[in-house]
């Protein structure tokens, strides 16, 4: 089970201890605070800033592990390799990508504005295919 697997599950605990406290009329703030602890300890440590490629697969909304391994080889996600020879990726610039990616989709319309061509110019590695000098021999 993942850290944010372990979080989620303490929460929904919190939350459904907290709707049958209310419904008795008794909430244990100490209990309460207990499990927040719990949580906080998870999501505070080290291996709680890197996620698995199925978890960034499934956050960011790829199909295939292979996608985020190969952006991790890349260098556009920051990743780091197990013993075991599995392959975790940064939490923050999945979250990062995420973001970028609901933004670009959130734009309405068919033409970006200057200020969103420049912004996603930046963020791309590379250059356009139209700004690149042909090497293949014309036929």
């Amino acid at each position: 089970m993942s850290i944010l697997e372990e979080a989620t599950g303490t929460l929904r605990a919190i939350e459904s201890e907290l709707l049958a406290d209310e419904q008795q009329g008794c909430l244990d703030m100490a209990r309460v605070a207990q499990c927040i602890h719990c949580v906080v300890e998870l999501l505070s440590g080290e291996d709680a800033q890197w996620v698995g490629t199925t978890e960034a697969k499934r956050l960011l909304g790829v199909s295939s592990e292979n996608t985020i391994k190969a952006w991790a080889r890349l260098g556009l996600l920051r990743s780091r390799t197990l013993p075991n020879g599995r392959v975790q990726v940064l939490l923050d610039d999945v979250l990062e990508r995420r973001a970028e990616t609901e933004d670009l989709t959130a734009i309405e319309g068919d033409e970006l504005s200057p200020d969103e061509l420049r912004t996603l110019r930046e963020a791309r590695p590379g250059t356009s295919p139209w700004q690149r000098e042909n090497t293949k021999p014309s036929r």
